[in-house]
């Protein structure tokens, strides 16, 4: 598990080498509420063209899972005890 703030050039050479991973996006102030699991591969956490910061600064942070077999204790750490996810991305519909 890794964790990106205000590191866009860090998180986005993590997707690089880790493209059969995961990411889980959360808000930079700690909403147990708000942890939305995506594909390494999603657009919407991906596109290059976004302006800097626009991934791990204003407002969010991503946390990086290399394997699906991490996804429940990483939602456990970030404050999911059932280790669920309030949301899975619709576009890139990641699976376990």
């Amino acid at each position: 598990m890794k964790l990106f703030s205000k590191d866009d050039d860090a998180y986005l050479a993590w997707l690089t080498d880790n493209s059969a991973g995961y990411v889980i996006n959360v808000r930079a102030v700690h909403a147990t509420e708000y942890v939305v699991l995506h594909s390494a591969k999603c657009s919407l956490i991906s596109r290059t063209s976004n302006p800097p910061g626009a991934f791990t600064g204003r407002g969010y942070r991503k946390v990086c899972v290399p394997r699906a077999g991490d996804l429940a204790d990483a939602a456990i750490r970030l404050g999911r005890p059932d280790g669920s996810f309030s949301k899975h991305c619709q576009i890139c519909q990641p699976s376990k």
